[in-house]
């Protein structure tokens, strides 16, 4: 056998078991019937030509000169079918069946009932032809007309489309368009000047097709068979062995190759099989990573309209506590007359109850703003040691109340202002000297202040308090998280203050973190904040979207 008609062999072997295992995966797909139907077309026409190119006797090589006409206008027929039913999805009309099964089965009609269009065989020396008759253009015609609209078909729709189907036709169109203009040059073109030497070029060019669909049946999932190329492959390699055992001349021979044959059947198959589990955990995991996503975008839709609540509600808020703050206020300077002494009291804890949802009601208002990206930054030149110095006056009341020292240790070196937005830093500091007054019950906090290399300033806020287990530092920067000392001793807290504290700081492109030796030791919290930040960096952490809005995703 030459190497021409082995790889007609092959190459027809390969189009049958991919045709039979595209159809063995779903028997009632229409495009796994269309393209089965092609393959074994195709497939059948290659077997016409090595037969075509072996045999001697003038009636088989009639025979088998009509089957491979029959069978290449029968794949012309079905690359137009399966091209229309891939792209569109639906069937073709009952009139336009009639009319294509109609010209099919008069071209099949002038092929084996007369001879217009194969008029005779011819044999020479070198090679076998044929001598064709009127109607060979006619055949020519039908067979551009049908692999024309079958491409056309296919590359509107791959022009309209995108992802994975896109994917899939391109492949398509490779392999098919490649494989259909060898074989019409080879195979119809030169056959019709006579020559005949190159027909097994036409067949051959077909195994492109196959290596471009299997490709995207393992790549782009087409036909939604993720197995077929294993199997193909199995099929093709166990056929190779089966031959070249029949072909064996001694006994000894055929046995050694029936143990290879059976050993690689048995690999073969346990391939086969780990492949499919693996596409199996595969579906699991995307099926898996579905959910997931779907879980993600909805707890994404309730964090953010947790987010706009909270927005709306304390915004809300603000107006009439401030209309209540200010009539509390004027009810104890006695602007509406003099209380009655048993009034006093009570006033005096509304108003300080007022104070305090005040405060939430503010932190509500940075949490959102922090989330949404919504805060602005107003930068100007800051003396830390004066404004450690201001918050420390404002709190010594508070401390002596409680019988607690409140110290601040001026730093010995001289300490430039530093770039930074007041109102936020001062909320920083006042919050986090306020919470270890609060939390400490004997002793009292200390604060330092000083330089930390060349370019960062250090304060350290230290306390003698109730202190922090080391799950409780891991997670007291976040929102509405909280110590069990906040829940003790002050039970109105919403876990707020150390997180905006922490965003605050952030934005500074400082740090901040909190060490405790244990439970009842103490806490310190510790700020970085550099001399000199980088403004640019700053100015985009907080106006990176229109109107200062995205700083963050919401958490």
């Amino acid at each position: 056998m030459d190497i021409p008609s082995s790889i007609l062999m092959i190459v027809a072997l390969a189009n049958f078991l991919l045709g039979c295992l595209v159809y063995g995966k779903d028997i009632r797909g229409r495009t796994n019937i269309l393209y089965a139907l092609l393959a074994i077309s195709v497939a059948t026409w290659s077997i016409s030509i090595y037969f075509f190119r072996r045999l001697s006797s003038l009636s088989l090589l009639s025979l088998w000169g009509d089957i491979a006409y029959v069978t290449a206008a029968a794949s012309a027929f079905f690359f137009l079918y399966f091209s229309s039913f891939f792209t569109q999805r639906k069937k073709v009309g009952l009139f336009w069946n009639l009319v294509l099964m109609g010209i099919l089965a008069g071209l099949f009609w002038l092929i084996l009932g007369t001879d217009k269009i194969i008029k005779a065989i011819v044999v020479t020396e070198k090679t076998h032809g044929l001598l064709f008759g009127e109607g060979y253009i006619l055949y020519s015609l039908f067979i551009f007309a049908f692999f024309g609209l079958g491409f056309f078909n296919l590359i509107s729709k791959y022009l309209k489309s995108s992802g994975i189907f896109k994917a899939q036709l391109k492949y398509i169109l490779l392999g098919s368009g490649l494989s259909v203009s060898i074989a019409i040059f080879t195979n119809l073109l030169l056959f019709g000047k006579g020559t005949f030497q190159y027909n097994w070029l036409g067949p051959s060019a077909t195994v492109i097709m196959v290596i471009f669909i299997a490709y995207a049946i393992t790549k782009h999932h087409l036909f939604r068979i993720k197995i077929i190329v294993t199997e193909l492959l199995v099929g093709l390699v166990s056929l190779v062995v089966l031959v070249d055992m029949l072909l064996a001349k001694t006994p000894s021979v055929v046995l050694l190759k029936l143990s290879l044959l059976i050993a690689f059947l048995y690999l073969g198959w346990s391939l086969i099989k780990s492949v499919l589990k693996e596409i199996e955990r595969r579906k699991q995991l995307e099926k898996l990573a579905t959910q997931l996503r779907k879980a993600n975008i909805k707890l994404r839709k309730l964090d953010q309209a947790k987010t706009e609540f909270l927005a709306v509600a304390s915004h809300q808020l603000r107006t009439p506590l401030t209309a209540i703050r200010g009539y509390l206020s004027m009810l104890r300077r006695g602007d509406y007359g003099r209380l009655p002494t048993r009034f006093v009291d009570p006033l005096r804890e509304v108003y300080q109850s007022t104070l305090r949802l005040g405060k939430l009601t503010n932190r509500l208002l940075d949490a959102t703003r922090i989330e949404t990206g919504r805060l602005k930054m107003n930068l100007g030149p800051v003396s830390l040691g004066g404004l450690i110095s201001s918050i420390v006056d404002e709190l010594k009341s508070q401390a002596k109340e409680k019988s607690l020292y409140l110290r601040f240790l001026k730093s010995k070196e001289k300490l430039p202002p530093l770039p930074l937005d007041l109102e936020k830093i001062r909320q920083v500091l006042l919050n986090i000297i306020d919470n270890g007054l609060k939390y400490t019950q004997k002793g009292g906090v200390e604060i330092s202040l000083g330089l930390v290399g060349v370019d960062r300033v250090q304060i350290k806020v230290q306390d003698t308090g109730e202190g922090m287990t080391k799950e409780e530092l891991k997670k007291i920067f976040r929102s509405f998280s909280r110590g069990i000392a906040g829940e003790k001793f002050h039970t109105a807290g919403a876990g707020l203050g150390l997180y905006i504290a922490k965003e605050f700081v952030e934005l500074h492109q400082g740090k901040i973190w909190a060490t405790s030796p244990g439970a009842e030791k103490g806490t310190t919290i510790w700020i970085e904040l550099p001399l000199k930040p980088n403004q640019a960096e700053t100015e985009k952490d907080v106006r990176s979207f229109p109107e200062g809005e995205g700083k963050k995703t919401l958490r």
